[in-house]
C-alpha cells in the first residue's frame, strides 16, 4: 500500500482504529510518519487530546472515551528498557491499547498475535505493510485505494532531507526569560523555577506548532553565556543531549561548532557552604 501525503497517513491511522487491534508495533526509520499514523489512530479512537512524539519521555498516555487508555511507547533511546519493560508488561495485562515504536529491545514482551505495521520510504511515497508474526495480512483493514506518504513531499516539492536542512534551533536560557528560535520565529517564556522540569516540553510544543518534531532539527545554537548559573547549566545539558541523540551540529553563540557546550558563567559559581 502507498501513502503520498501526511493527510493520507492520518486517514490511514484513523481508519485503522476501526479494527482496533490491541497491540501495534510500528517499524520504520526516523521521519517515515510513525507518529503521524498514531495521531490519526488516536483520532479514530475518539481522542481529542493532541498527540505528540514520546521520543524523550519514552511513553505518553491518552484517555479513550470508552474508558480505556491508548499508551504510545518509543524505545528509540533504550538498548535496555529496564523499568519501562515492567511498565509495558503491566499495561499489556490491562485492557489498554498499546502502540510501540523501536520495539527491538522488548520483542519478547509483546504478545505473539500483535499487529506489525512497517513503513518504508520509497522515493516520493511511503510503502506500508501490515502483518503479524505469521506473515502479511492482506485484508486488515481494507483500505481500497488509500496511498500513504507522510509529510507531503509530493505536495511541497521537497524531500525530507531538504526540509530537515532548514530547521535551525537557537536557545537562550541565560536569563529568567527563555528565548527559543526556530529559524526566524522567536518564542519567549518566563520559565522561573520550571526550567528544568518543562524546558523539553516547551521546545517540543513549539516544534509541534510548526508541524515539526525532534528529528526535523538540523542544527542547534546555544547562548553559552555569561548569565544565570542554573539557567545555563540546564540549557547546556539539554542542547548537548539533543545534539548527541540527533547527531546534528552544535554551535555556541559565536557561531563556532563545538562537540559540547561548556557554559561561560562570566564569574565563579556561587556555591554555598555545604549543610552539616
Amino acid at each position: 500500500m502507498k501513502i503520498t501525503s501526511e493527510q493520507e497517513m492520518l486517514d490511514f491511522g484513523e481508519q485503522f482504529a476501526k479494527d482496533c487491534p490491541r497491540v501495534i508495533e510500528l517499524i520504520g526509520d526516523v521521519g517515515t510518519g510513525k507518529t503521524t499514523f498514531v495521531r490519526g489512530f488516536a483520532k479514530g479512537l475518539g481522542i481529542k487530546q493532541a498527540v505528540t512524539s514520546p521520543s524523550f519521555t519514552i511513553s505518553k498516555s491518552y484517555a479513550i472515551p470508552d474508558g480505556r487508555t491508548l499508551i504510545h511507547y518509543d524505545f528509540y533511546r533504550l538498548d535496555n528498557p529496564g523499568l519501562m519493560a515492567n511498565d509495558l508488561k503491566e499495561n499489556l495485562n490491562n485492557n489498554n491499547i498499546i502502540v510501540v515504536e523501536w520495539g527491538n529491545s522488548i520483542k519478547n514482551i509483546l504478545p505473539k498475535n500483535h499487529i506489525i505495521i512497517t513503513i518504508k520510504q520509497k522515493g516520493d511515497y511511503r510503502e506500508v505493510t501490515i502483518n503479524n508474526r505469521k506473515g502479511i495480512i492482506e485484508g486488515l483493514p481494507e483500505h481500497g485505494s488509500a496511498r500513504v506518504s507522510a509529510f507531503s513531499p509530493v505536495a511541497t516539492g521537497e524531500n525530507d532531507a531538504t526540509r530537515n536542512d532548514t530547521l535551525r534551533l537557537f536557545l537562550d536560557t541565560s536569563t529568567p526569560t527563555t528565548i527559543l528560535k526556530l529559524n526566524s520565529k522567536e518564542y519567549k517564556w518566563n520559565s522561573g523555577h520550571d526550567l528544568a522540569e518543562k524546558l523539553l516540553e516547551f521546545i517540543h510544543e513549539k516544534l509541534q506548532e510548526n508541524g515539526k518534531d525532534w528529528h526535523d532539527i538540523s542544527e542547534i545554537t546555544f547562548m553559552s553565556g555569561p548569565g544565570s548559573f542554573t539557567g545555563l547549566r540546564i540549557g547546556a545539558a539539554v542542547v548537548n543531549t539533543l545534539a548527541s541523540e540527533l547527531n546534528i551540529p552544535l554551535k555556541n553563540h559565536k557561531g563556532e561548532k563545538v562537540k559540547i557546550i561548556l557554559p561561560d558563567y562570566g564569574r565563579d559559581a556561587n556555591i554555598g557552604t555545604p549543610r552539616k
